[in-house]
């Protein structure tokens, strides 16, 4: 098992302790304060409100925060809206919405750039670099720690880039990168500014026995882990002297000294006992069932073994059980009882497979809070557009009420009394037809906003539906050990997926454009199924295919089911033809293959579940029927094989 740093785990405890001696009674005695406090006192008091309710309620501590902001912009009060805008920022980060949590951080940048207060734009950078880090991107999350460095470097500031260099030493182990970890943690002690040097420099080295232990380099591990005993106790740190002890017996394992081992690992175990920590508790248990299978001394091997096992019931993840159980099997084993150990074995794999399911469904989730964060992004400043043409005609509106109050003002002293109530009734009727039109005019746009955003919400649920079939391409590919095709396919996949990507801000694409698209996913389809079939695109050469735009992908689902249903299933010689003609009003798509058609499809016993890309399609159907009376979509059964026309009107 990886061995844990305790500096990441001791800040959770003292987070923990620090909580449970009395955040509610800090937010009532913040609360009592509000009632005499002017208002820039009253939005700093909102944002601590925020920031002490964070481990009671993210309800709560969102909706200070939310507060502390609305009274900063009522009032202007810049400084307020930025400190405002990261603690709602640092708030979702921490309770996982990382979609909402750079939603804000990126809110807060921008006003921090605009009005040079470089801290808030260096605490933005460290926050971004600990959210991307936490969804998996790595990359990213390196990026924004870099420009805080470079940040601080370029104003001459040195405070506070010791806590950047650990939080890239982090980055860097979980990156593999451990040459580039171990310089970060040293540059943590060569600008660390602090009063409390030595805790700090024990810390470092905690982390490098850890680096060091993880690359099997044990001697040089113990170096940074035995020092720390004394200093621990000395402190009276239990947390990280059980951790200390563990990682201690750990090395001792491998070096063959396992009386020493026995001695460190029973102190652990013992500590964790104590305190109930059910972490360290699986640790040791584990190595100690390392250390008495490397004696061969298998009964109190396996002891250990399920001891750790039935803690792993608890609070295991998936990772910590797949090693519980192989470790089980390999006792089994090594004792000659077969059955258990095919018993445990079959558990391992299980929990291999799901932790791989895993790691699949948090690379999708990470690419779909990338995508949710852009397209949130988007809205905002189209939002904040909307805002700034309404503030433009109320101020214009204004304006023209002013002027004509003076004419009218001048026409009451110039025409008297006897052209008062006349006045007032042109007066009221101008209002009155006024109104009337800009009404119209606001349900016109509405509607008109409506059906964007219908075709926008479609053309969202449209791009991950074929994103994740041509993932699973490559997965195929990759399963039956296929490697020059599943390396052919990924190329050309990442190529396909720039495409979509890079125009991905537009709802349609220029025809040429989308008939591109559609060569690239059959060349996927062809490599995917060893090119068993035959393709060929005919475009009229009286179509005008950058003139014409289309719904991006339309077509595909179509595609994909003429080669899915219609060709695999078929034996002998397969051909697929997509036709696109110029029809008057219409472009015409025509895909026709030479498949089983649309009766045999139908005749097996088995019944597959509903193609989400074709309900989705349906739906983006429905809509151009809008421009059309004709029937859009015709499928007709050849006598060998299905065709299928689409229409699609050219003014849509």
């Amino acid at each position: 098992m990886k061995p844990i740093s305790s500096f990441i785990l001791l800040v959770s405890v003292l987070l923990c302790n620090f909580i449970s001696f009395g955040q509610a009674h800090i937010v009532d005695s913040l609360q009592n304060l509000m009632a005499t406090a002017n208002d820039t006192t009253q939005i700093n008091l909102l944002r601590k409100m925020s920031i002490h309710s964070r481990s009671m309620s993210k309800e709560n501590s969102v909706e200070y925060g939310l507060k502390s902001l609305e009274k900063a912009r009522e009032i202007g009060f810049v400084a307020g809206e930025i400190k405002a805008l990261y603690v709602l920022g640092a708030t979702y980060g921490m309770t996982d919405d990382y979609v909402e949590s750079l939603s804000y951080l990126n809110q807060c940048l921008d006003l921090a750039l605009k009005n040079n207060d470089f801290y808030y734009v260096q605490s933005v950078y460290n926050g971004m670099g600990i959210v991307y880090k936490r969804i998996g991107d790595y990359p990213k999350s390196q990026e924004y720690y870099l420009k805080g460095l470079e940040l601080y470097d370029s104003l001459g500031i040195t405070k506070g880039n010791s806590s950047v260099y650990m939080n890239l030493g982090v980055l860097y182990d979980l990156m593999n990168e451990d040459e580039k970890a171990k310089k970060s943690y040293e540059k943590v002690l060569e600008v660390y500014e602090g009063d409390n040097r030595e805790d700090m420099e024990h810390k470092v080295n905690l982390n490098l026995g850890v680096l060091y232990l993880k690359n099997d380099s044990y001697n040089e591990a113990l170096e940074k882990f035995l020092p720390l005993v004394d200093y621990f106790k000395s402190v009276d740190d239990k947390w990280d002297l059980c951790i200390v002890y563990g990682n201690i017996g750990n090395c001792y394992i491998p070096l063959n000294q396992l009386e020493l081992a026995q001695e460190y690992l029973l102190k652990s175990l013992e500590i964790a006992k104590q305190m109930s920590l059910q972490q360290e508790i699986n640790v040791a248990y584990q190595n100690l069932a390392k250390l008495e299978f490397k004696r061969r001394n298998y009964s109190k091997a396996i002891e250990y073994s399920k001891k750790n096992l039935e803690s792993l019931d608890l609070i295991g993840q998936t990772a910590q059980k797949k090693e519980g159980h192989f470790q089980a099997y390999e006792i089994y084993e090594a004792m000659g009882q077969y059955p258990k150990a095919i018993e445990h074995l079959k558990q391992s794999m299980a929990y291999k497979d799901s932790l791989l399911n895993e790691t699949k469904i948090k690379e999708i989730q990470s690419l779909q809070i990338k995508h949710e964060v852009y397209i949130k992004d988007k809205e905002l400043k189209e939002n904040q557009l909307q805002m700034a043409l309404l503030s433009s005609d109320i101020e214009a509106n204004n304006k023209r009420i002013v002027y004509l109050s003076l004419i009218t003002a001048l026409l009451l002293i110039s025409a008297g009394l006897l052209f008062f109530g006349l006045r007032n009734k042109i007066k009221s009727n101008r209002e009155l037809h006024e109104k009337t039109v800009l009404i119209s005019e606001q349900k016109e746009l509405i509607g008109q906003m409506n059906q964007e955003l219908e075709k926008r919400m479609l053309r969202a649920q449209m791009n991950p539906h074929f994103i994740f079939n041509s993932l699973n391409s490559i997965q195929y590919l990759i399963n039956t050990d296929d490697k020059k095709n599943a390396l052919k396919y990924l190329s050309k996949f990442a190529k396909l997926l720039r495409q979509v990507l890079e125009s991905s801000i537009n709802i349609n694409l220029s025809l040429k454009e989308e008939i591109q698209l559609l060569k690239i996913y059959v060349e996927l389809e062809s490599l995917r199924f060893d090119n068993s079939f035959k393709y060929t695109f005919t475009v009229d050469k009286n179509l005008d295919v950058e003139e014409y735009e289309v719904p991006m992908l339309l077509v595909q689902p179509y595609i994909e089911n003429a080669i899915i249903h219609g060709l695999m299933p078929k034996e002998g010689e397969k051909k697929l033809k997509i036709i696109f003609n110029d029809k008057d009003e219409y472009i015409e798509c025509i895909i026709e293959d030479n498949g089983v058609g649309i009766t045999k499809k139908s005749e097996g016993t088995t019944i597959q579940r509903p193609s989400r890309g074709m309900s989705i399609t349906a739906k983006r159907i429905e809509m151009l029927k809008r421009f059309s009376d004709q029937e859009l979509v015709t499928i007709e059964n050849l006598e060998n094989g299905t065709r299928v026309t689409i229409l699609i009107p050219k003014n849509h």
